[in-house]
């Protein structure tokens, strides 16, 4: 029941905000349903661009920011918290029920666990792979495309088109 709520309200009410803010040249949409198994979005080399919001049933989250203050990383939520000393960009998240927001900016996350959801807009890369002891592993859509099984043999995909640009706005 609490799954259909979070829905309704991302429907209802962040989507068409998401939707009638300003968007980017080539910014795509990348969704997750009810995932199970490990979700990597963005790279080290090239992190995911733009905004995002979700919740994980159960399992971790690690955050890496590549460019502290473009943007926020907002989690709730979450039994533990550890912030590595190796990469001092990357904070790690335990727990049931989280839920994380990104504002905007380059982010990684790594997603592992049951019960993910989530809506990214902007341009990046996500790197899916099921839980091979769960019955059903979930869904994704790319660009409000159909949904699609997560696969349980790694798959990458791209949301956005990176190689766009704005063209210049002429004034009169």
């Amino acid at each position: 029941m609490r799954r259909f709520f979070f829905t309704l309200l991302a429907v209802l009410v962040v989507a068409p905000a998401a939707y009638a803010a300003s968007r980017s040249v080539g910014d795509g949409v990348f969704e997750l349903d009810s995932v199970s198994g490990t979700v990597v979005i963005g790279t080290l080399a090239q992190p995911a661009k733009g905004a995002l919001w979700g919740q994980m049933d159960k399992g971790s989250l690690r955050v890496y920011d590549p460019l502290p203050g473009d943007g926020q990383v907002f989690v709730s939520g979450y039994d533990s918290k550890s912030v590595s000393t190796d990469y001092p960009l990357q904070t790690t998240y335990t727990g049931t029920d989280l839920h994380f927001r990104v504002t905007g900016g380059k982010y990684r996350l790594v997603l592992k666990g049951s019960g993910i959801d989530v809506t990214a807009v902007g341009v990046g890369t996500a790197q899916l792979t099921g839980d091979l002891l769960a019955d059903d592993p979930g869904d994704y859509a790319l660009n409000g495309g159909k949904w699609i099984a997560v696969p349980f043999v790694s798959r990458t995909v791209q949301f956005g088109d990176p190689t766009a640009t704005q063209t210049p706005t002429q004034t009169p």
